[in-house]
């Protein structure tokens, strides 16, 4: 499985974390202001990892065995065991980089919104001690960052959605396969993704996942550009996964694409429950407290006594 731990760190894709830092702390944060907080049960505090020992560290988690080894301090890490572990995977295709060229479109693009979406969901699992990893892929898997329940874990994460560029095809079905023998036995998996895949059968491949006891969320992100099919006179589309550009007049089409869209999003939430998915359709002018309280509300029911 692939694991990278690069970062770009130029003006561009700093400012965007920073923003993306700011934005998704605020939806989440404002979301659990009106929460009403109860104890978190079934917790525990486990060893993580060593440091090296320096001036002001607890000495009382200094590993005396490991000392006598080799003659060095190191400190024990501990880290919050977990009631939930999480799997996020973020389609980074070229499809999700869709941008309405309508200039008084209201809508975030596509990117904007998985990335907020997946940073703020992030902290939310943070701020409730669980572990939270993130996937990001299109034809392969591009990054990958195991689950982890400190505080500090967001930063990596941060770090991975903000310089996460959307480009390439998608190939959800090559994705799990190559993860699936590494995904826990016990947990979630949510999938931030517009199904916009050459894959014949996307559903077969997620249940594939829930088989294995895994609670799987879908969040189906859309533009509403990409619903709606708003536009007018003869325009040259153009793909963002490499397909070759095509003339088109809207208006003849535009009936038959939205019957074309609607299908699919019928179809996805007619098979989804029944393989044990819960499927949930999101356009990008969609409010993200909105989409953030519906996954707030499934964790809840996943420990409900």
């Amino acid at each position: 499985m692939v694991e990278t731990g690069t970062f770009n760190s130029s003006p561009e894709i700093l400012t965007r974390i920073a923003a993306l830092k700011i934005h998704a702390t605020r939806l989440v944060e404002g979301l659990l202001s009106g929460q009403h907080k109860s104890p978190h049960k079934g917790s525990s505090v486990e060893f993580a990892e060593y440091k090296d020992y320096t001036p002001g560290d607890d000495i009382r988690h200094i590993d005396w065995k490991v000392v006598g080894k080799t003659d060095k301090y190191h400190v024990k890490q501990f880290e919050q065991s977990t009631n939930l572990k999480c799997n996020i995977l973020l389609d980074a295709s070229g499809s999700m980089a869709y941008e309405s060229p309508i200039k008084d479109s209201i809508a975030m693009n596509k990117a904007d919104y998985a990335r907020t979406l997946v940073a703020a969901l992030s902290y939310l699992l943070l701020k409730q001690y669980d572990a939270v990893g993130l996937i990001t892929f299109n034809d392969r898997v591009s990054d990958h960052i195991p689950p982890r329940s400190k505080p500090s874990h967001f930063q990596p994460i941060l770090y991975s959605v903000g310089q996460t560029e959307f480009s390439g095809e998608t190939r959800i079905k090559h994705t799990v396969e190559e993860l699936i023998e590494g995904l826990p036995r016990r947990g979630m998996l949510v999938m931030v993704s517009d199904l916009l895949s050459r894959d014949d059968d996307v559903l077969k491949t997620l249940k594939l996942i829930s088989s294995k006891g895994l609670e799987v969320i879908l969040f189906h992100i859309l533009h509403p550009d990409e619903v709606l099919f708003p536009f007018d006179g003869d325009i040259v589309f153009e793909s963002l996964e490499d397909d070759p550009p095509i003339g088109l007049d809207p208006v003849e089409i535009r009936q038959q694409y939205q019957d074309l869209i609607q299908d699919m999003i019928r179809h996805y939430r007619h098979h989804c429950p029944s393989l044990g998915i819960d499927y949930q359709f999101t356009q990008t002018d969609t409010p993200l407290d909105q989409v953030l309280r519906y996954y707030l509300l499934k964790r809840r029911s996943l420990f409900k006594a």
